[in-house]
């Protein structure tokens, strides 16, 4: 019966210094989470992203793990939490700082152009941009004027001047639908079901190529072709000398 007893409260003390221990990096967790600041989960950068992660590790673990001490914990939670302020600090001290820990806005597209060295640098393929234009309400890329990608992983588009005009319904006309722009060649390789999809074929789009002066398939990055039935050509490594005062 003693045992029983003596087991009893031992279960209670485990269960009441968990709690304790449960509390205390709650609440040290709510502290540092207020100090280091408000973001939202889109403007967290990966560092920020592993030290949240860090962060809420070293909680869990002080919560449940009886070889760490509070002492303990707590140290490792500040310390991780005081390197996102240190290099805050750093970064809103000094430009070169800046440009070292958060970069620089990418150009992605300029002028209806895929700047390719760009694109690879931010390991992101032609599809991935595609989606993200399309995310933008844009469907053809030759209506990009600047498509940036920006330091937190998202991406900015400004349309050019004539697509930025007011629309019909601020002119009270009625227009021809556009419909979607279909991509007909990405990476050097035709997309022969989106070719049979615009009622052409192979033949028609050589010829439209040799038009623009591309003497073969594997020398486009991306072809796309409007309801319009303009093609547009971007060519791999050729891209156009890149704005570059994006500081």
């Amino acid at each position: 019966m003693e045992m029983i007893e003596t087991r009893g409260d031992f279960m209670l003390s485990e269960i009441g210094y968990t709690a304790v221990k449960s509390t205390t990096a709650a609440i040290v967790l709510f502290i540092l989470a207020r100090i280091m600041g408000k973001k939202q989960i889109s403007q967290l950068t990966f560092f920020d992203y592993v030290v949240g992660i860090s962060i809420g590790s070293i909680a869990a673990a002080l919560s449940v793990d009886p070889r760490i001490s509070f002492a303990q914990g707590i140290t490792g939670m500040v310390i991780w939490a005081a390197f996102p302020l240190i290099l805050y600090y750093a970064s809103s001290k000094s430009i070169l700082a800046r440009r070292l820990l958060d970069g620089n806005s990418a150009i992605l597209i300029q002028n209806g152009k895929i700047i390719e060295k760009n694109l690879t640098r931010a390991k992101l393929t032609v599809n991935d941009l595609l989606e993200e234009l399309r995310i933008k309400d844009v469907f053809n890329i030759a209506d990009v004027e600047f498509a940036l990608l920006e330091t937190n992983g998202k991406v900015s588009v400004l349309k050019k001047t004539a697509k930025q005009t007011v629309t019909n319904a601020d002119l009270k006309i009625q227009a021809e639908q556009q419909g979607l722009c279909a991509n007909l060649i990405i990476d050097g390789r035709i997309m022969k079901k989106n070719l049979a999809l615009l009622g052409k074929d192979e033949t028609w789009l050589l010829k439209e190529l040799k038009k623009q002066k591309v003497d073969t398939v594997r020398d486009v990055l991306l072809a796309s072709c409007g309801a319009n039935g303009v093609l547009h050509v971007d060519l791999k490594n050729q891209d156009p000398p890149v704005f570059s005062a994006l500081q």
